[in-house]
């Protein structure tokens, strides 16, 4: 089966294209490190300490520094800033240095690296793992700001604990209440959040590689991590070597606008043909119902009871919030199973099972009412990339919402609406060089969808190989043990060697640490051999949510 055909013409000019992306990748910018300007980067010496907690591990196997950067590379006189990094405690020999970015965009990589080291040891083969945090991140140890949230109006679109139930009055007074907070941020804090960019990002690897010793790394990026590994190769080919992206943005043009909109389709199209199904082989944990159709009525029943204030202080935002951990299988006994249990259980009115609702619900998801303040890390870095591309009217913003309720409330306002700074990406950059990369991809991802995977995979050409994870319905191919992925992944981590064609691996049944499977199931194309099927057709999503 061919997927696309090139007439002769097309093909000669698209291997002339490949030819001078690679002659292009093989010099790079100029990363400053003969500039005496920059020689206290670059020479600055790295103390290595205890680590915190964080979301994903306690930080015990692993230890941590801090890597001052300048705020802005373009003009080191403008002062400094810090990330975090981390390496293991006791690290096996190695030769070689992979540097770990775990996505988000707003995770502790440095926290990630270590999980990674835990679920896949293999990744340690020769390598020093060293995770690197991005600047700003809430979840890290290095420089943070906090900005205050404008005064609330009280017609905003979430102040009824309701995001998915829009009116065009609530969703520009929304707007306009995130306008007021931003601009007050970014008046506030303006040095560090112009440098909050994926090619500054880009230079703060580079330079954790420069201080550690190494002359050339390897990179390991998940999820919004795929999008910096690639830019990173982009810019330093000859200090980045294997390159490993799991689960992929759209990196062939890095858009985080239109990521997120089709992460909104694929997302809604995941929890009910997936996830939604799971639930109901699972009873015993979810308490739903043991059929699709009695899971839904009795998420409507949770979702119409939050509406209607017959739940406590727990609103309908809250119970949707439970939905938003449905792609990664770790959150499904840890976060999804309990929360929707605990509010199926508080239907019967029963006081002590509507306080055991509130108290998940309060751990599940933040109630944006009574926040006074905010990390504007992960949205300053989408809209300084990236800027304003959401091409949507109100009117279909809201049909949007309606049609996927899982998580299209997360699209009705334009974050980067008004920004006062060009996009930082560099789109020459982008169009003349290909990304050397090893991508692996799970078929029904929903956070980062395969559509985008394989429109990076097509248009950069044969310098990438895709490993796919055939009927796969989660995001983050890390967090699982798939032997067929694993295998092709270390193989060319650890030994360079990179398949000679595109790798189609079989998904285990879903499974979580206390449900299993005992089939997999197709919901998209099927795959033919080594061919790659076209992505799943999200116009599939039929089932609506009623206030």
């Amino acid at each position: 089966m061919k997927l696309f055909k090139l007439s002769t013409r097309k093909l000669v000019v698209l291997i002339a294209c490949v030819m001078c992306s690679g002659l292009a990748s093989a010099q790079g910018v100029d990363d400053h490190s003969a500039d005496p300007a920059y020689a206290k980067y670059y020479h600055q010496p790295v103390n290595w300490g205890g680590c915190p907690p964080s979301l994903f591990t306690d930080g015990s196997t692993i230890q941590c520094a801090l890597v001052a950067v300048p705020v802005d590379w373009a003009d080191p006189s403008q002062g400094d800033i810090t990330i975090g990094i981390s390496k293991p405690l006791n690290p096996p020999h190695y030769t070689r240095l992979l540097l770990v970015n775990a996505g988000g965009p707003d995770n502790s990589s440095a926290s990630q690296a270590e999980m990674l080291e835990q679920l896949q040891p293999q990744v340690q083969v020769g390598h020093l793992v060293v995770g690197v945090d991005l600047r700003g991140i809430t979840d890290g140890t290095g420089t943070q700001v906090s900005c205050d949230y404008a005064p609330r109006s009280g017609a905003e679109n979430f102040m009824d604990g309701d995001s998915r139930n829009p009116t065009v009055q609530s969703v520009r007074a929304q707007q306009d209440w995130w306008n007021r907070s931003i601009s007050a941020c970014l008046q506030q804090h303006a040095t560090f959040l112009k440098g909050i960019t994926t090619p500054n990002h880009a230079r703060d690897l580079n330079l954790v590689r420069a201080v550690l010793g190494f002359p050339r790394a390897d990179l390991f990026g998940v999820s919004s991590g795929s999008s910096l590994m690639a830019y990173a190769d982009r810019m330093f080919p000859d200090r980045f070597e294997r390159v490993v992206l799991d689960s992929n943005m759209n990196w062939i043009h890095l858009d985080w606008q239109r990521q997120a909109l089709s992460r909104m389709s694929m997302d809604q199209l995941n929890v009910q043909q997936a996830f939604i199904p799971f639930m109901a082989r699972h009873d015993d944990q979810f308490h739903m119902g043991t059929t699709p159709d009695q899971v839904m009525t009795t998420f409507q029943r949770i979702y119409q009871a939050t509406s209607q204030h017959r739940m406590g202080s727990v609103t309908p935002d809250q119970a949707l919030g439970a939905l938003d951990g449905t792609g990664m299988w770790v959150f499904w006994d840890l976060l999804v199973s309990p929360s929707l249990s605990a509010m199926s259980q508080a239907l019967d009115g029963d006081p002590a099972h509507i306080a055991n609702a509130e108290q998940i619900a309060a751990f599940t998801s933040v109630d944006l009412r009574s926040q006074p303040s905010f990390n504007p890390m992960a949205d300053v870095l989408q809209c300084n990339d990236s800027g304003s591309t959401d091409p949507r009217s109100i009117a279909q913003k809201i049909a949007d919402v309606r049609t996927n309720w899982a998580i299209g409330a997360s699209t009705v306002v334009d974050k980067c609406q008004h920004w006062p700074w060009q996009p930082a990406l560099d789109r020459r950059l982008e169009s003349r060089t290909s990304v050397q990369a090893l991508m692996v991809q799970n078929e029904f991802d929903p956070s980062t969808p395969y559509s985008g995977a394989l429109k990076d995979r097509l248009e950069n050409g044969p310098a990438a190989r895709m490993v796919f994870v055939n009927n796969a319905t989660t995001h983050g191919v890390m967090f699982d043990d798939n032997i067929c992925t694993t295998n092709a992944e270390f193989a060319y981590l650890n030994s360079g060697v990179m398949p000679v064609r595109d790798v189609v691996c079989q998904a285990k049944p879903m499974h979580s640490f206390a449900m299993q499977d005992a089939v997999t199931y197709e919901y998209g194309y099927p795959a033919a051999g080594w061919w790659l099927p076209p992505p799943p057709n999200v116009r599939q999503v039929s089932w609506l949510l009623v206030p």
